[in-house]
């Protein structure tokens, strides 16, 4: 009899993503490749830049590489240093280490009040749109390729 339940063990959760990434790499070309290698293009890492003013912290781009792409997760600028080319500055620094590590290119999320114009600005794209996530926002979905 197959049972499903409500189960949060964390233990168990590895073990999903564990089997779920055994299966990934027996079938997706990239991973068959880079497993062989030994090349360390399969590895994750974070990179994350941080703005200072002196010794107040007024940003950063946090984000992380992986298959072969940075995930910029978040970026921030306190209100009162926007406009100054701090959030250009970074993007730069994210598309600086992007490009030293050969990766493909930066993806971003951004929602209708934050800053897609900026990464459009910036040269990125909209590849995808989520309507109501949360309700009454629109998630953006950006990359830039290099």
């Amino acid at each position: 009899m197959i049972i499903i339940k409500n189960d949060n063990d964390k233990k168990l959760r590895k073990e999903i993503d564990s089997r779920l990434a055994n299966f990934n790499k027996h079938h997706c070309k990239w991973f068959l490749e880079k497993s062989k290698s030994n090349s360390d293009e399969y590895l994750e890492a974070d990179y994350n830049f941080l703005v200072y003013d002196n010794d107040n912290l007024i940003g950063g781009a946090i984000g992380f590489i992986r298959y072969k792409w940075y995930f910029l997760d978040l970026l921030y600028v306190d209100e009162k240093y926007r406009g100054k080319g701090i959030g250009s500055k970074l993007i730069h620094e994210v598309e600086k280490i992007a490009k030293e590590k050969n990766l493909i290119g930066v993806r971003i999320e951004t929602w209708d009040f934050q800053a897609r114009e900026f990464y459009e600005k910036n040269g990125y794209e909209v590849y995808a749109t989520f309507e109501d996530c949360p309700p009454g926002t629109i998630d953006n979905f950006l990359r830039k390729r290099f």
